[in-house]
């Protein structure tokens, strides 16, 4: 195993800006922002980038864009791509839906999201997906949080979410969490992976967990809406980061709830910016 640290590695070009969504549009523009993302490069080899946009005039939707290089934009807008589902038992009062990340195994594509838990899209192209499940719903049999990513190294999915809640004491608590699973259907029971620290104690300070697995070492890179920061833990296993313990935080960065995409042979790592659309940079990993 060789250990490393993760580095940007150019200025920021920007992929996005604030759709105009018409009706949708919230009452106030100044809260109305391009959050939590994800990325993927469908059959025709064209990247799509799916978000959620917050404070519109229903709540939180899923919108599109899409672009032919991850290098330069602004991508076109695709438009909404996906709405809270009262049928599928989704929120919708108001509107919640959030948290797109996108994984291809062999051919399927999945992009995994929340909407009153964890719920899976399935698609054959990378662009056209639909809620899995015999009744429609998506709905993953996990514990779970919000932020889902996944993660498959042998036949064995890890996948990692963000959990929100208050302890018995009334102390507010976010940490991370990872279930596995060999099918996406049967899921393990939870382990924590990630809490308190230097990024903080609070429901939002382990927020969009993203885990990379680079020369035997595991990254995982956690965000914390208390400190508007991402912090970077390397570990050995994907089971452990570090729980109330700094002793495997690398780095940090100035950014917010990044998604790592690596594309013939090269990283790249996405930020929020100023929530007004979302913008990119390289990655390179340098040894330790």
């Amino acid at each position: 195993p060789v250990p490393r640290i993760p580095v940007i590695d150019s200025d920021w070009w920007r992929l996005t800006n604030m759709p105009d969504l018409g009706e949708l549009n919230g009452p106030d523009p100044a809260r109305q922002h391009v959050v939590d993302h994800g990325f993927i490069q469908s059959a025709d080899g064209v990247w799509q980038l799916w978000a959620c946009v917050r404070g519109t005039a229903v709540g939180r939707l899923l919108y599109g864009w899409r672009g032919r290089s991850l290098t330069e934009g602004p991508w076109t807008e695709v438009g909404v791509v996906a709405r809270a589902q009262a049928e599928a038992g989704e929120n919708t009062k108001p509107e919640s839906i959030c948290a797109p990340y996108f994984f291809k195994d062999g051919p399927n594509y999945y992009c995994f999201y929340n909407s009153g838990g964890i719920r899976l899209m399935a698609s054959t192209d990378g662009v056209n997906y639909r809620r899995t499940g015999a009744d429609g719903s998506g709905r993953l049999k996990v514990v779970g949080g919000r932020d889902a990513m996944v993660l498959k190294e042998d036949d064995t999915y890890f996948l990692y979410s963000t959990v929100s809640t208050t302890s018995a004491e009334k102390f507010p608590r976010g940490f991370t969490i990872v279930e596995t699973s060999t099918d996406l259907e049967h899921w393990s029971d939870y382990t924590v992976v990630s809490e308190g620290g230097v990024a903080g104690n609070g429901n939002i300070s382990a927020e969009s967990p993203f885990v990379v697995k680079i020369d035997g070492f595991y990254y995982l890179f956690r965000a914390s809406s208390i400190t508007f920061k991402t912090y970077v833990y390397r570990s050995s296993t994907p089971f452990h980061f570090g729980i109330n313990d700094d002793s495997k935080l690398i780095t940090q960065f100035d950014i917010k709830a990044p998604e790592i995409v690596h594309h013939a042979g090269q990283y790249y790592i996405s930020d929020l910016a100023d929530f007004q659309g979302l913008r990119m940079a390289r990655l390179k990993w340098e040894k330790a």
